[in-house]
């Protein structure tokens, strides 16, 4: 088939590059591969030689920075993706190539007509295979394509009504062949993958080319992320106004996790885990600390089976027990429909066109590549004949697996497959390796010619079928294989560029308004794990903004002159009494762990394997902060994660000096101050601030308790310099001063850190705090009584108002202050309680339970 691609001409970046001087001079297509951007004379095609041209007057050193920018700033915005085979905590950056692809209008008109006549195809597919099965009656598929297909169950059959919508959106993969056609590779009907990372590198590629991007006519993708909405919400049962759509993901443990957040933020809808949605009384319900809210559609990013554990996958814990029930009733939609995953199985590619003609009585218009499936007798001879020149994939997909090649087997191996293939012929499909194009790639080297694939992304439109996506996901490798594996193969991606032969449309997601709306605050919509994972947050901020300071107070201490003062054995007994370390607390285990203190601050601060170190308590904020991405903003993401890479980068150098170790708290408590900063004046008063306030009050409040009996109970601390270091740790030290000069005497310093209401980070301040955000907590009106968390915090409230601190500061004739003791113990006591309290309250549905007085690390459901 002919190319309709319009014939090449000269441009001033061609002729530049014919100099050997430019940033194109060392260009060279590939022999018998299509070039994007080059026809095989050396002339730049028509629609890439403005770019061309303003990429030359950028020159290489220039656009090299901006990349370099650009790929930083990704990184800034952990912007991330899980390779296919990694955990679900591995990831990587972002990978964004500076040159955008480019297409012309008019190809991509052509293309998108096909594109949509494909989806067409797939949605009747689906709608025969849970409907009438016309296709297996008149003998169209063989009855083991759908009944042998491990992602069928009969549960789909009639599951939803006549004239169904089952496909809401959906992805073709391209590759172009060396004759310019484009060709099918395969197609993602589940959930698809790249929805987010469009948006990002459209972002990002806007920025870093920004005056080109301005000045050539590039279609904007806005428009088609609008039609999305409104077919979402067209899809809702009731309340189609305004339904309540909710972005189902799996959860942190997801490859896909940032791109569901990414989406659910720019979308506006709600991100929910399993755990925050439930079949109450007939509907599904989104479970929120002020009780069930009724959710209409579900637009759903986790596989087919794993979506209700009742009917599908008794395994599953990430689903919603009992949805099929619910859909039956047709009380709420789920897009993708459920099932829809089996129309991108490539058994079905083998049948592509017996199915288009018999279902619509067409031929398909976009050529795809060829694909036999084993089960017929004679493909499967034709398939073992050609081994060494196809792609062997499993004929029903149910993973992202790669394809095998023989061709890269060794004789045992190939061996195997071939016994595989023999024994269930039924289970494989040979398909043809496909041909790709080239397109530039800015190198080490400089710009150099890589393979390139092109996810494309249609939307379901009520008129026209389905519209494209102007734009779409190019991933780009210099070797063609790894294309053909997974979506998260390739070295980089590339924005695609649609550029208008006409005035470019402006598009906004914005709604347009339809009737007057009163103000409102924000209420109780707060699903449990969000305010769990919220409360946790604000808990593992504080907990490692106080391990900097006694770190801080201590190598400080130990690194003056009189480096064994009296402060260092009350500081040591603090990290010990906080679990940071392990000795003996008596006097010669006190000597003995002095000496060694300098040797052990390092695996304090970065000890992996200690769960409260600086790195674990850090690590566990950025994974927190990753659970509640959607609600936190950008700035604080940022900051969050900055720790977490410098800490775990710190631990390549287990032998760190303490400058070393002083730089890296300097940096750890910049970055938490921002934090809190972000906390205090950049978050509405919402209740999830309430619930990340309230774990920074209780953990400041709890480690405050711990640090002035690791300084006052049993030990004198009566000497300025133990003082001192206490004020410090309690960041109090310049108040103190200001009040008292250099008199340093106990008494007053149990008030400035203890009952002194203008401290904030005094006890009192923080149980005056707890006691507001417990009040502000959704209650039930007609049972006027305080909850057993406000029971317990306005009894250690009015405790701690009512003491004499010169009774506390008190020693009996033992050297004891027992007052001072019994209140901080039971300070420690109390809290633990009051956060079980609060938990069995607010956060039950959250998950597993953590301990107040531990690392507080629990796994998400399913990982």
């Amino acid at each position: 088939m002919q190319s309709n691609l319009p014939q090449s001409v000269p441009s001033h970046a061609a002729a530049a590059a014919s100099s050997g001087s430019a940033l194109f001079g060392s260009y060279s297509a590939l022999p018998g591969v299509f070039d994007e951007s080059f026809a095989a004379d050396g002339s730049a095609r028509p629609e890439w030689a403005e770019l061309l041209q303003r990429l030359e007057q950028l020159g290489e050193v220039s656009l090299r920075k901006r990349w370099q920018q650009a790929q930083a700033q990704i990184e800034r915005d952990g912007v991330t993706f899980h390779p296919h085979g990694s955990s679900g905590i591995e990831s990587r950056p972002w990978m964004l190539d500076a040159v955008p692809m480019v297409i012309t209008e008019s190809e991509w008109t052509g293309l998108a007509t096909k594109l949509s006549e494909r989806a067409q195809i797939l949605e009747a597919l689906l709608r025969d295979l849970f409907g009438r099965q016309t296709l297996l009656k008149d003998k169209v598929l063989p009855p083991e394509v759908l009944f042998g297909h491990p992602g069928w169950y009969p549960s789909y059959q009639q599951l939803y009504r006549d004239h169904h919508r089952y496909l809401t959106y959906c992805v073709t993969d391209l590759a172009r062949s060396a004759d310019g056609t484009w060709r099918a590779v395969g197609d993602r009907t589940r959930a698809p993958f790249g929805l987010g990372y469009v948006l990002e590198n459209r972002i990002v590629t806007s920025r870093m080319l920004s005056s080109i991007f301005r000045e050539l006519p590039v279609q904007r993708l806005a428009g088609f992320y609008a039609t999305l909405k409104e077919q979402l919400r067209r899809l809702a049962p009731r309340f189609r106004d305004n339904p309540r759509i909710v972005l189902w993901t799996k959860g942190p443990q997801s490859q896909a996790y940032f791109e569901d957040s990414y989406l659910a933020r720019y979308l506006g809808y709600t991100l929910a885990e399993g755990d925050d949605l439930a079949v109450r009384n007939g509907h599904v319900q989104l479970l929120t600390l002020g009780g069930l809210l009724p959710v209409e559609v579900l637009l759903r990013r986790l596989d087919d089976d794993d979506c209700d554990s009742v009917e599908l996958n008794p395994q599953s814990v990430i689903g919603i027990s009992g949805l099929l029930d619910v859909l039956r009733a047709g009380r709420v939609a789920v897009a993708n429909s459920l099932g829809s995953r089996l129309a991108e199985s490539p058994v079905f590619q083998s049948f592509f066109p017996q199915i288009a003609r018999h279902l619509l009585g067409l031929d398909p218009q976009l050529p795809a590549i060829r694909t036999w499936w084993c089960g017929d007798p004679s493909s499967c001879t034709y398939v073992l004949s050609h081994l060494d020149e196809l792609a062997i994939r499993p004929a029903f997909r149910m993973s992202d697996s790669p394809p095998v090649l023989a061709r890269e087997l060794s004789a045992k191996e190939r061996q195997n497959l071939i016994d595989r293939i023999r024994h269930r012929p039924e289970q494989f499909v040979g398909q043809e390796i496909p041909e790709r194009s080239t397109t530039p790639v800015l190198t080490e080297t400089g710009i150099v010619p890589w393979y390139v694939g092109l996810r494309t992304f249609l939307v379901s439109h009520a008129r026209d079928g389905f519209r494209i996506l102007p734009g779409g996901l190019a991933r780009v490798s210099p070797e063609s294989d790894r294309l053909n594996s997974t979506m998260t193969a390739g070295e980089r991606t590339q924005d695609v560029w649609i550029l208008s032969e006409g005035e470019v449309e402006k598009h906004t997601l914005l709604e347009p308004p339809t009737a007057q709306m009163e103000p409102r605050r924000s209420g109780s919509e707060l699903p449990s794990r969000v305010a769990d994972n919220f409360f946790w947050l604000g808990r593992y901020a504080e907990r490692s903004e106080q391990t900097c300071r006694l770190l801080q107070t201590l190598i400080t201490a130990i690194d003056s002159e009189e480096s064994d003062g009296p402060e260092i054995a009350p500081l040591l007994r603090t990290l010990i009494n906080h679990g940071l370390m392990e000795a003996d607390l008596s006097d010669a285990g006190l000597r003995q762990t002095i000496r060694s203190a300098s040797a052990t601050l390092c695996a304090v601060t970065l000890g992996a394997s200690n769960a409260m170190s600086l790195r674990s308590s850090v690590t566990h904020a950025v994974r927190t902060a990753n659970r509640v991405r959607d609600r936190i903003s950008p700035d604080m993401w940022r900051a969050i994660d900055r720790m977490g890479d410098r800490l775990i980068a710190a631990t390549a150098e287990p032998d760190a000096r303490s400058v070393d170790l002083m730089n890296l708290l300097d940096h750890t408590l910049a970055d938490l101050s921002c934090v809190a900063g972000l906390v205090d004046e950049g978050m509405t008063r919402t209740l999830g601030w309430r619930f990340m306030d309230l774990g920074r009050r209780a953990e400041r409040c709890w480690q405050s308790a711990v640090l002035l009996r690791s300084f006052f109970c049993g030990f004198a601390a009566e000497d300025p310099e133990t003082l001192e270091a206490l004020l410090s740790v309690g960041c109090s030290l310049i108040t103190y001063r200001n009040r008292y000069m250099a008199n340093f005497q106990i008494p007053v310093a149990l008030d400035l850190l203890l009952t002194d209401t203008t401290n904030p980070r005094s006890i009192i301040y923080q149980l005056s705090r707890i006691c507001e955000h417990l009040e502000a907590m959704p209650r039930d009106e007609s049972r006027p009584v305080l909850s057993a968390e406000q029971r317990i915090a306005i009894s250690l409230t009015n405790q701690v108002r009512l003491v004499d601190v010169y009774e506390l500061a008190h020693r009996d004739p033992h050297g004891q202050r027992p007052q001072l003791h019994r209140m901080l113990t039971r300070i420690e006591e109390q809290l633990p309680r009051m956060s079980d309290a609060l938990t069995s309250r607010f956060l039950i549905h959250a998950g597993l339970p953590r301990h107040f007085a531990s690392s507080g690390e629990a796994k998400p459901r399913g990982e």
